[in-house]
């Protein structure tokens, strides 16, 4: 008999320097489980079998904290997981929205891959946690309904919170979903862009529209390209259209 049809096993870890609320994990894309503040430890209500992938990411993050994931993605073996670590630090208040000077290939694997781009581009401010304004619908995810916010998965933008340049100018607050839905106050910057998003104009994903969740440099593949010099949404998020997914192009970073 297969061993897998016999055994599974939880997926928790520990947690270090929470204080905020509103901390949500999400397991395999469809369990969550909300962490309170001052919490040391988490574990999933369910069971996965044995010899299964299985996959921890952040649906919310906690008010006034940016808290990061390590050893979330693995395979269970015959035993309950226990090693991963999630680790919070005090989140910025005016925070930060660049893009970047380079471009970069659409082959980096999944949307949340091309957070280490956003840190390493020369147009990095020194300081500051900064993620990439790009979704897949799996590792990243801004809204399944057209401007509602649902279902996020490890989204750039926090609720009602306050986004800048990087010289101070204010760009604009967002709301309590953690979007933009008209306008904004000021272009993120001051020539246009041409950086890679995998957005609809409503922050839904558009699946067709992401070179094949970010696994592929083809020619013959396309993904969605915005341009933030707008203050129009819908050029912010797709306003350069389907674009060749041979051809690196900027990212939008927002710090966290």
């Amino acid at each position: 008999m297969n061993i897998s049809n016999l055994k599974s096993f939880t997926i928790g870890g520990k947690i270090s320097g929470l204080t905020g609320v509103g901390l949500k994990l999400i397991l395999n894309q469809k369990e969550t489980l909300m962490i309170s503040p001052g919490s040391t430890e988490f574990v999933f209500s369910s069971k996965i079998p044995i010899g299964s992938d299985y996959e921890v990411n952040f649906a919310t993050q906690a008010e006034g904290d940016f808290c990061e994931l390590i050893n979330s993605i693995g395979k269970v073996g015959n035993k309950n997981i226990q090693d991963i670590e999630i680790n919070c630090k005090a989140s910025c208040i005016k925070c930060i929205i660049f893009v970047t000077q380079n471009g970069y290939p659409a082959n980096i694997g999944k949307a949340s891959n091309f957070d280490s781009s956003c840190q390493s581009d020369p147009n990095y401010p020194g300081s500051g946690n900064f993620k990439a304004m790009v979704v897949d619908g799996v590792s990243r995810r801004a809204s399944i309904t057209s401007n509602l916010g649902d279902g996020q998965i490890d989204w750039v933008f926090k609720a009602n919170n306050a986004y800048i340049r990087p010289n101070g100018i204010n760009i604009e607050t967002s709301n309590p979903n953690g979007l933009f839905t008209s306008t904004i106050s000021t272009p993120i910057t001051s020539i246009t862009s041409d950086h890679w998003t995998g957005l609809e104009l409503d922050w839904t994903t558009f699946l067709d529209g992401a070179c094949l969740k970010w696994t592929t440099n083809s020619a013959s593949e396309l993904g969605i390209a915005g341009d933030a010099y707008t203050q129009d949404i819908l050029t912010l998020t797709r306003g350069k259209g389907l674009q060749h997914c041979s051809i690196n192009r900027q990212l939008v970073c927002v710090e966290q």
